[in-house]
C-alpha cells in the first residue's frame, strides 16, 4: 500500500516528473517537489483529484537548498518514504564543440544532484528507522551512448554505477535503490526541439534518430511519460519488495535494436 506515504520528486514540473508525481498521488501519496522551475501545472492537477503536493523551488546540485527542502517537507509530514531522482538536462552539441563548463553542469545535475538528494534522504530513513525506496532515472544513453550526447551519456552511465553502489551500502539499512531506463520517450522536449537545454543548432538527424529509430511494438514508435511512472509505482511499491540494485530497462527494445 502506498496510501500516506511521502514522495520526493526532484525535476517534478514537468515531463516524466510530473507523471510520476500524478500517478503516485493517484495512490494516495504525499508529493513534495523540488524544480529549478515553478510546479504549477503539476500541483494543479495533483489537488484537482483531492491529493496533498508541496513544492520548492531549487537546483538539485546545492546541497544547502535541498537540505532545507527535506527539512520543511520533514516538518509537514514528518517523513520521506520515496526519493525519485528524475531532475536532469540534456543539452545536445557535437563533442568537438561541449565545452568543460557544460560538462560540469550535465554533472552537477545529473550525478552529483542525484548524490546530495539520495545521501540526505538515505541519512533521514536511517535516523527515523524507515525503510525507504530510491529510485534513480538513468537512459538508454547510459548503456548505448546517443550522438551528440556525450556528456549526457556519461552521467546518466554514472547515474547507473551510482544506483548499484549505494544499493549494496544501504542494503543493511533495508533500503532500496533502483534505476529506471527509459528509451526514448515522447516528452515536449522531443516534440518542440526549442526546448532543449543550448539547443540553438540541434542536429537534425539525432532529431530523427529519437522520432524514428525506436521500438515497433506501439504505432508512435515511442514510450510515454506513462510507461516511466507506471515503472516507478512499481519500484515504490510492496510488490517490488524483493527488488534492489536493479537497472528496470523501459525502452520498448530500443537497446535490442
Amino acid at each position: 500500500m502506498l496510501k500516506e506515504k511521502v514522495a520526493l520528486i526532484t525535476g517534478g514540473a514537468q515531463g516524466i516528473g510530473q507523471e510520476i508525481a500524478c500517478k503516485l498521488a493517484e495512490e494516495g501519496v504525499r508529493i513534495a517537489i523540488i524544480d529549478l522551475k515553478k510546479s504549477s501545472r503539476t500541483e494543479k492537477q495533483i489537488e484537482k483529484t483531492g491529493g496533498n503536493v508541496i513544492s520548492f523551488i531549487a537546483d538539485v546540485s546545492d546541497e544547502n537548498a535541498v537540505k532545507g527542502c527535506v527539512e520543511e517537507i520533514t516538518r509537514k509530514w514528518d517523513k520521506i518514504d520515496i526519493l525519485v531522482n528524475n531532475a536532469g538536462i540534456y543539452p545536445l552539441e557535437y563533442f568537438t564543440e561541449i565545452s568543460i563548463d557544460l560538462v560540469k553542469r550535465v554533472f552537477d545535475v545529473n550525478v552529483i544532484g542525484t548524490f546530495i538528494c539520495s545521501q540526505l534522504v538515505a541519512k533521514l530513513f536511517i535516523s527515523k528507522a524507515i525503510e525507504g525506496t530510491i529510485i534513480n532515472i538513468a537512459s538508454a544513453a547510459g548503456v548505448i551512448p546517443d550522438k551528440y550526447h556525450v556528456h549526457y551519456s556519461a552521467s546518466k552511465a554514472a547515474v547507473i554505477s551510482l544506483t548499484k553502489g549505494m544499493a549494496m551500502e544501504l542494503l543493511g539499512q533495508k533500503i532500496r535503490v533502483n534505476a529506471i531506463v527509459p528509451g526514448a520517450i515522447m516528452t515536449k522536449g522531443v516534440k518542440n526541439p526549442g526546448l532543449f537545454e543550448n539547443s540553438k543548432d540541434i542536429p537534425h538527424d539525432f532529431l530523427e534518430f529519437q522520432r524514428k529509430k525506436n521500438s515497433p511494438l506501439i504505432p508512435t514508435a515511442m514510450g510515454e511519460p506513462a510507461d516511466i511512472a507506471n515503472m516507478a509505482i512499481f519500484l515504490a511499491s510492496e510488490k517490488a519488495r524483493y527488488i534492489t540494485g536493479s537497472i528496470m530497462v523501459v525502452d520498448g527494445g530500443r537497446l535490442l535494436l
